[in-house]
């Protein structure tokens, strides 16, 4: 009973004061993330850059507000928080102007920040000692990615939520321990958490044997399409990995050669054609790696990447997958339903029915 009344007499204490600049910091986050919430909600037609007018004067003038504050204890974790508010907009005037103003307040915060690099279906945020200048070189490499998955398969949605850009976070590790990864956890934006050995610009593989550029195509697989559902195996983790050796195959032919290619040397090691010959003597089948990255292949060789790709945009526009945390999860039951839908010619359609008897 005392327990009770000493919690009850404290819900009636008036809560602690907050800062100005915790105020205005939250101020300004809270109505970046109003704007995502209703975007996620009716996303429509429209596109990152076009929802940074939706936000209201008054979450501006708290911006402006907290830049213009004097240094104190309350500013720089502050701007971290505003930082964070810009970058789920990517409004990236605002990150820099806030980044500037971290510099002169706390160094070491600014650091913490990081730089912010945007395109027009991404973002870029470098931290932990990652360049402005790596970080552009990157976002060069990953608009050519981005590039030839458009030339191979021609995806058409490239976020959980229509609309929103991807983001790639690029932080530099003494050693990669860990491979890139897609992180699916974020409420209203796909990223790709991506490690990076310190050198002054991305070379791959690495001194230590890791495909950074083979990575980065085998990840944008897993933000088209998740399939694996923890331990129920769907895809064996081999969708990833057939777009990914596509798409680099893809690249390294490619001419005129993009400056930053002869740095990405993975189709040695990495591609279809390496996969195709691996595989010429198993079967297509479901139920394990190289019966499912079979399955891709035969697909690919038979009906061709363009109709694979057009069949999970159909699935997308019909809205015939499942979502969980608003991230797109497929089956093969459901391709292989669109790819009959998409392929007109009668030998090709026995030829999905045949490799995908499901």
């Amino acid at each position: 009973m005392r327990a009770a009344l000493l919690l009850a007499a404290a819900l009636l204490l008036p809560a602690p004061d907050v800062s100005p600049s915790v105020r205005r910091a939250k101020a300004f986050a809270d109505a970046v993330r109003a704007v995502n919430e209703r975007h996620a909600e009716k996303p429509g037609k429209a596109k990152e850059d076009d929802l940074a007018a939706l936000l209201p004067k008054e979450a501006r003038k708290a911006l402006d507000s907290l830049l213009a504050e004097k240094d104190s204890p309350d500013l720089a974790p502050a701007l971290l928080v505003a930082a964070g508010g810009a970058l789920d907009l990517d409004l990236e005037e605002e990150f820099g102007r806030i980044r500037e103003r971290l510099e002169k307040a706390a160094p070491a915060e600014a650091a913490k920040a990081g730089f912010l690099v945007s395109r027009p279906r991404f973002l870029a945020l470098g931290r932990d000692g990652v360049t402005r200048e790596y970080l552009e070189d990157f976002a060069g490499i990953v608009e050519g990615i981005l590039g030839g998955y458009d030339e191979v398969f021609g995806f058409e949605e490239w976020s959980k939520v229509p609309g929103k850009k991807l983001r790639f976070l690029v932080h530099q590790v003494p050693r990669i321990t860990r491979p890139p990864h897609f992180a699916p956890e974020f409420e209203f934006h796909s990223q790709v958490d991506f490690p990076v050995p310190p050198e002054e610009r991305i070379t791959s593989p690495t001194p230590q044997g890791q495909f950074l550029f083979y990575g980065l195509c085998h990840e944008l697989g897993h933000v088209i399409a998740m399939m694996d559902r923890g331990s129920v195996k769907v895809d064996h983790h081999q969708w990833a990995h057939y777009t990914g050796v596509a798409v680099v195959e893809h690249l390294a032919g490619r001419k005129p050669e993009p400056p930053w290619l002869d740095r990405m040397r993975d189709a040695r090691w990495r591609s279809l054609t390496k996969e195709r010959e691996r595989l010429k003597d198993a079967k297509p089948g479901l139920d394990g790696e190289d019966g499912v990255l079979k399955t891709l292949v035969s697909l690919h060789d038979t009906v061709g990447p363009r109709a694979i790709g057009e069949a999970i945009n159909r699935l997308d526009r019909e809205d015939e997958r499942e979502r969980v945390n608003r991230v797109r999860y497929y089956d093969f039951k459901g391709i292989r339903k669109a790819l009959l839908e998409v392929v007109k010619e009668p030998a090709k359609r026995k030829a999905v029915e045949e490799i995908l008897k499901i």
